[in-house]
């Protein structure tokens, strides 16, 4: 994983931005998605949120069935988070690669962004994810963070 900086004051301000660099510290999507109050309060669609990133996980899974790392974090979500738990008893399976996120910023306020995830052909295990404002008022709220960061 690796950030911007924009990326990581909208995301993760509460993570340290040299954190992905390294491998004992780097954060993890689902760790913090599932585990972490902080992402979970900034996202206001987090219901929707977390039935999509549980199918992409499970589909992950399908296509790594012997990945002990990953079936631990599997399990480490399920044992930490009854969301979680419930939504991976569900068996949805599917990729994530749009879709759109309402936050509730704690520095910016509301903003909403849509996400595309650009999937590469030649490397399938790796992924861009590019965030764009939704409208003027988004961008605004980007842009503040934008100049908070120099």
């Amino acid at each position: 994983m690796a950030w911007n900086r924009l990326g990581h004051a909208l995301f993760a301000e509460h993570v340290d931005f040299e954190a992905p660099q390294d491998s004992q510290r780097r954060p993890s999507i689902p760790r913090m998605f599932f585990l972490d109050p902080l992402t979970r309060d900034l996202h206001r669609n987090w219901d929707e949120l977390a039935r999509i990133h549980v199918a992409y996980l499970r589909l992950t899974a399908g296509r790594f069935p012997t990945d002990a790392r990953l079936a631990e974090l599997i399990g480490e979500l399920a044992m930490g988070s009854d969301e979680f738990a419930t939504l991976w008893a569900g068996g949805e399976v599917a990729d994530c690669t749009v879709g759109d996120m309402q936050l509730q910023h704690p520095t910016i306020g509301a903003a909403s962004v849509a996400y595309q995830v650009w999937l590469q052909p030649d490397s399938p295990d790796h992924r861009l994810e590019i965030y764009t404002p939704n409208d003027a008022s988004s961008a605004d709220a980007l842009r503040i963070l934008t100049q908070d960061r120099g």
